[in-house]
């Protein structure tokens, strides 16, 4: 997996992965995920359920509603996927 310059990891890149296994060890592991896109400079945030099949995600929903027809015709998503294996306790707010 190659990160494009909107997509490489800024801060604590070195708690980043590019493995390809644990991004499917992860996507397998959750049902819920979050599409964000923007249409007509609204934006908008929508939980969707998923799955995966290979390489691609599959999001369920209507492939008459808004997100599915404008993402069929080409409009650029954000999918955020959630997972939580622990928490970093620290004295400082960050």
């Amino acid at each position: 997996m190659t990160a494009k310059a909107d997509t490489r990891l800024r801060r604590l890149p070195d708690r980043g992965s590019k493995d390809r296994q644990m991004a499917h060890a992860i996507i397998d592991g959750s049902r819920i995920c979050h599409v964000g896109f923007t249409l007509d400079e609204q934006p908008y945030v929508i939980p969707m359920a998923l799955g995966r099949d290979g390489n691609q995600v599959l999001l369920h929903g209507s492939v008459v509603s808004r997100l599915m027809t404008n993402l069929a015709g080409g409009l650029p998503c954000c999918v955020t996927i959630t997972h939580l294996d622990g928490l970093v306790l620290a004295r400082s707010s960050f």
